[in-house]
Formats: C-alpha cells, sequence, structure tokens
C-alpha cells in the first residue's frame, strides 16, 4: 500500500510515528518546511522507515507555506492513500484542490481546534476544505466535535489515540529519593513541585497561574512547595514582573528543553498544570499522563476532554480563572492521598494513548480504507473498535 503523509514540518512526535507506521506499509511523507521560527526540536531519525522530501516553497509567519512544488510533485508520483496533515497552509489547500479536481479522495487529518466566530468567508472556506475529504482521522472527542462543525460526515471520522512519543521503560524509571533531592538543591526546589511546560507566550495561560501560586502562598504560607515553569519565550519578563509585584516565592523559570532534559522534571514533578487559552491538543498531557502525574488544565485544551477525567486524575477549570485555580492547586497541595489517586488514574489513561495503539489504528483504517474503495467500514469509529 503506497501511502502520502502531506504535513507542515518534522516534529518529533509526528517522526516517531511515522517510522513506527512506515513498517507496515510504504509511507513516503512530504514536508512542507523544515521548521517554524517558534520550535526549536532537534529531530531524530528522520526517514528511517519511510522516504521522505521537503517541498521548495515559502514559509509566511510562524505556520503558514506556499510550496508550488506540491502540484509538480502530485502529478508525478500517484499514491493509493492520500492523507493531508491539515487544510489550512496554502499548500494543503492547493493540494485538496488538486485532488477535487482528479476526483481523488483522500483522507484528511486533523489534530483539532475549537470552532470560533468566524467571518462568513472564513467559515465557507473551512466548511468547503473540510467536507471536501472521503474520511477524516480525529486525534479525539473535542476535535470530532470540531470536524462536525465544519461539515465532516459523522459516520467516517475515525478518532484515534494520539501519542507524543516512544517512551521506553527507562525513560519512565522512577528517581531515587537521592537524585531528587540533588536535583531540587540544584534547582532551589521544594518538597511538593507544581511543573508547567510550554512557551512562555500569553496563549499558554501562565501569568494566571503565577497570580494562582501567589494567592496559594497566601493561604498556606508554611506549605514547601514550588513552581517549575519550563519553555522559554518572550513573556519572561512579563512573568518575572509578576513575581515581584506579588512578592512570589519559590518560582523557578527555564528554557526550552529537549526530551531528553525533560525526563528528570517529569520525575520529579507532583502535579502538571497548565491553564492554557487555547491549545488544539497540547502534546504535554501525553508526557504528564504517563508520568502518572495528576493535572490541573481549562476546557481549552483539546487533549483535556481524553487525557483528564475530572476528579479521576486532575481538574478542568474555566479559562483566566484565578480563584478555581487556586482553589484546585491548594486541594492537591494539601492533599497527599489524592495526588496519590490521580497519578493512578492518569497512568491508567496513558495506557490506552502509546505509540503502538497509534500505528495499530492507523493500519486498521488505511486497511479498510483499500478494501472499502475509499470509504472505511462504519465499525472503525470508535477508539475501542
Amino acid at each position: 500500500m503506497k501511502v502520502l503523509f502531506l504535513t507542515n514540518i518534522p516534529s518529533p512526535y509526528r517522526i516517531d510515528f511515522f517510522n513506527e507506521l512506515g513498517k507496515h506499509c510504504e509511507l513516503t511523507v512530504w514536508f512542507e518546511a523544515r521548521n517554524e521560527a517558534n520550535r526549536e526540536w532537534e529531530i531524530e531519525g528522520l526517514g528511517r522507515h519511510f522516504r521522505y522530501k521537503f517541498l521548495k516553497g515559502r514559509t509566511f509567519g510562524l505556520d503558514k507555506h506556499l510550496n508550488w512544488s506540491v502540484i509538480r510533485e502530485l502529478n508525478a508520483e500517484p499514491f493509493d492513500v492520500y492523507i493531508m496533515g491539515c487544510y489550512s497552509s496554502p499548500t494543503e489547500i492547493l493540494a485538496i484542490h488538486w485532488l477535487k479536481l482528479r476526483r481523488k479522495p483522500f483522507i484528511l487529518n486533523s489534530d483539532g481546534g475549537f470552532p470560533g466566530n468566524d467571518r462568513w468567508l472564513q467559515r465557507k472556506l473551512k466548511t468547503y476544505l473540510i467536507s471536501s475529504a472521503r474520511a477524516w482521522l480525529s486525534s479525539g472527542s473535542s476535535c470530532t466535535r470540531y470536524l462536525l462543525h465544519y461539515g465532516a460526515a459523522a459516520d467516517r471520522i475515525y478518532e484515534y489515540p494520539l501519542s507524543s512519543t516512544i517512551l521506553s521503560e527507562r525513560d519512565l524509571e522512577p528517581l531515587s529519593p537521592e537524585e531528587k533531592a540533588i536535583l531540587k538543591r540544584r534547582d532551589n526546589l521544594k518538597d511538593i513541585v507544581l511543573l508547567g511546560v510550554g512557551q512562555f507566550v500569553p496563549r499558554k495561560g501562565f501569568d494566571v497561574l503565577l497570580k494562582a501560586f501567589a494567592k496559594l502562598q497566601r493561604e498556606l504560607p508554611d506549605a514547601e512547595v514550588s513552581l517549575l515553569l519550563i519553555g522559554g519565550g518572550p513573556d519572561k519578563a512579563l512573568y518575572e514582573r509578576i513575581i515581584r509585584e506579588e512578592g512570589i516565592r519559590g518560582v523557578t523559570l527555564k528554557s526550552f528543553m529537549q526530551k531528553e532534559e525533560l525526563l528528570s522534571y517529569w520525575k520529579l514533578a507532583d502535579v502538571f498544570v497548565l491553564p492554557t487559552r487555547y491549545d488544539v491538543w497540547g502534546l504535554v498531557f501525553n508526557e504528564a499522563a504517563a508520568f502518572g502525574l495528576p493535572i490541573v488544565t481549562t476546557y481549552r485544551a483539546g487533549a483535556a476532554s481524553d487525557l483528564v477525567r475530572e476528579g479521576e486524575n486532575g481538574f478542568v477549570i474555566g479559562v483566566d480563572d484565578t480563584e478555581n485555580l487556586a482553589a484546585r492547586l491548594k486541594r492537591l497541595v494539601m492533599d497527599r492521598g489524592l495526588r496519590e489517586r490521580f497519578s493512578c488514574g492518569s497512568k491508567e489513561i496513558s495506557s490506552r494513548y502509546s505509540m503502538e495503539r497509534m500505528v495499530e489504528r492507523h493500519l486498521r483504517i488505511l486497511e479498510a480504507w483499500q478494501g472499502e474503495g475509499g470509504v472505511p467500514a462504519r465499525e472503525y469509529l470508535h477508539l475501542d473498535s
């Protein structure tokens, strides 16, 4: 089976997925760019088990790629299955038009989204592009609602367990008490560590988290708790100002880290918190769950609908709700038993979101697609089927 996947950039989780999927089919991946301005990933294993090509073109802004060469490449080589990694870049729009004009059915993959107050023309364009697919790959329930809003057919949306990366048993091994003590001394961290991972930009809501942490400190002045934020970015100066003005103690800010550097901090943390204002999914939630962390986030994280069960492994609150965020963090700081129960819940949920299951799910859908002439059988709709 010859499969083409058109996507934006070679992000680490996609490379892991492509390498695993490429073991089971003849996979070709076309990338629209090598990287984006707000990404600092180091990529390993590119093309180990799949063919790939970087399309010639230009990038506008952060992530709008225009690769005129995509038409030439589509004309040059036929495939059994065409998968569009998204629909919003000029390159993807060109490819979708090409496929429609030639009546070639394609699958549209989506990581998620939230319907907004679109202008009439914007809504029409989104609906046209999304509804042009013959089938849709959805990262979860939030993404499925988004696709339905823009014209996808309910009986041809196929959810898959989106996995962030491959974590080995060694990666998941806990730190020893001695290792934890050394790391905490080095970074000036106290007994309980609240961890946030993400770019220091307004969208992530770390300004709200800092104010909630200040409230937590006022209510629990003797609590041995620290806040560790990892990601770096343009809002660092703002966070430092909030820390000074609020008189906050015990906050450590760190720059962006690669996967290997982050491992120790996932193991060190007691709670993961990301009060995001908008994340179509949020792969950090996959990692937080894999390491058994209680999770506190907002309903504007796409992953929250699938990876966070209210009262079972975390809390989901409203956007910019400083009071509620502080209250939820206070409960977790004060109740070790609750943290332990939520930790077990996160590990149980995470077990369903492995790379192996993600690849297996895609293969079942692709095999059904080929067998049914471009319309996979309805029973493939649900994750547990």
